[in-house]
């Protein structure tokens, strides 16, 4: 059975409070029953902060309106995300004094807060989750749609699947493009047909493998 999707647009037909996305935020919260499911709940609000200077994130205002919806119903709400964009968060606007709670790393500041789970796949023997995201009895899964250099866009999958896990699980699900082979050396001997390869792409996107010069390696990111 198809998930039940609420739509909120931009365009306002009237110069009224009403017809503000905050405003139809808050009906889409009404309609999800939010303040109803989270009593007594510990919620870990998963979001991107943004790192540096980026300002294409979830804006603060419609945050702070989750963080309110959750409080009313009595759930202890908090804002998660990577180590190195929670450090400075607050310049974008993501601090408590703005959202109205606390916006920690999701695995500690270094990273070395996790839970392990064993579950073999390609490269992967292991998933570290966050340990703020396994500890809370209650997720919202806050994403935005974005542009992603190794899989075209990310969104909430992305937020969740990549988001929760600990620095180390994340570099090793990236390297699983890298799994599968996809250069095979033995039907291209000749090091200046490589060198073609090499040279064919304007962006960089293949290069000789700086581990073994019979390989070539690809640079998915450049390719998108």
């Amino acid at each position: 059975m198809p998930s039940k999707v609420f739509f909120g647009t931009a365009r306002q037909a009237r110069l009224e409070a009403k017809e503000t996305l905050p405003a139809k935020l808050d009906l889409i919260l009404n309609e999800l029953h939010l303040r109803d499911r989270v009593n007594k709940e510990t919620v870990v609000i998963k979001m991107h902060t943004g790192n540096n200077m980026i300002y294409s994130t979830i804006h603060p205002v419609f945050v702070r309106r989750v963080v309110q919806a959750i409080k009313d119903g009595g759930g202890k709400p908090f804002v998660v995300d990577v180590n190195w964009d929670t450090d400075g968060a607050e310049k974008r606007g993501y601090s408590n004094e703005v959202i109205g709670c606390p916006v920690y790393p999701a695995a500690g500041p270094d990273e070395k807060y996790f839970y392990e789970h064993e579950r073999p796949f390609k490269n992967i023997k292991s998933w570290k989750v966050s340990g703020l995201i396994q500890d809370s009895s209650f997720m919202v899964n806050f994403a935005h749609v974005k542009g992603h250099p190794s899989c075209g866009f990310g969104a909430a999958f992305k937020n969740i699947a990549l988001g929760c896990m600990a620095g180390n699980t994340r570099g090793q699900m990236h390297d699983a493009m890298h799994f599968d082979q996809y250069w095979f050396p033995e039907k291209c001997p000749d090091k200046s047909v490589m060198q073609q390869i090499v040279d064919s792409c304007p962006h960089n996107g293949v290069v000789i493998d700086k581990n073994d010069p019979n390989q070539l390696h690809m640079h998915f990111e450049e390719c998108n």
